[in-house]
């Protein structure tokens, strides 16, 4: 009995690993795009100061700022329920 209890567990465990590896890349993908908006406007407010504060200045551009970031955390939480897979 312990034995079998004791080989279930290694195989859970190899399984986990497993599939750790493979949704690796889908980690890595959601890190990316969930930054990948914030260096974008870390770049362009260091290249051009007045185009982004333009977002932050009209009651437009905040209301356009509030949905992406909306849109981001609804994005990130899609991925990482995709790539969370139970054993």
């Amino acid at each position: 009995v312990l034995d079998k209890i004791a080989e279930t567990i290694r195989e859970r465990v190899r399984i986990k690993g497993e599939i750790r590896t493979l949704t690796a890349q889908g980690r890595l993908s959601g890190l990316i795009i969930g930054l990948l908006p914030l260096v974008l406007l870390g770049l362009l407010f260091v290249i051009n100061p007045v185009y982004v504060a333009t977002l932050f200045s009209d009651p437009l551009g905040i209301l356009l700022v509030g949905g992406a970031a909306l849109g981001e955390v609804l994005g990130i939480a899609i991925i990482r329920r995709i790539v969370d897979i139970r054993v």
